[in-house]
């Protein structure tokens, strides 16, 4: 189970980052060329990050956040609170909050 939420993980943050690398790229106003020169990229380097063909390595993706002014976070569309869950979490009850903190410690065990 862990290695399928692992597979899950990586699959939806790497989609995520082909997004923002294209939404924050334009955002700056930077051709796929522009950008893989500023960072002395070959020339299909930001395509195929965009296309999700390749990924950075973490180096690489630090790089990018830089010369993009954003988070290597950002870039990869983590949030400290995903779609406000605190929040949903905060709502439950007494009896679904203790379900809820079972379930997590048994998954980290």
């Amino acid at each position: 189970m862990g290695l399928i939420l692992v597979q899950f993980w990586s699959v939806t943050i790497m989609t995520d980052f082909a997004e923002n690398l294209r939404k924050f790229r334009k955002i700056k106003k930077y051709s796929q060329a522009e950008l893989g020169r500023k960072l002395h990229y070959g020339s299909t380097t930001i395509a195929n990050y965009e296309s999700g063909r390749n990924e950075p390595s973490f180096r690489d993706l630090i790089r990018l956040a830089e010369v993009l002014d954003v988070t290597p976070n950002e870039l990869l569309g983590i949030e400290r609170n995903p779609k406000g869950v605190m929040e949903k979490f905060q709502k439950l009850g007494e009896r679904e909050q203790k379900i809820v903190i079972g379930l997590i410690d048994s998954l980290q065990e």
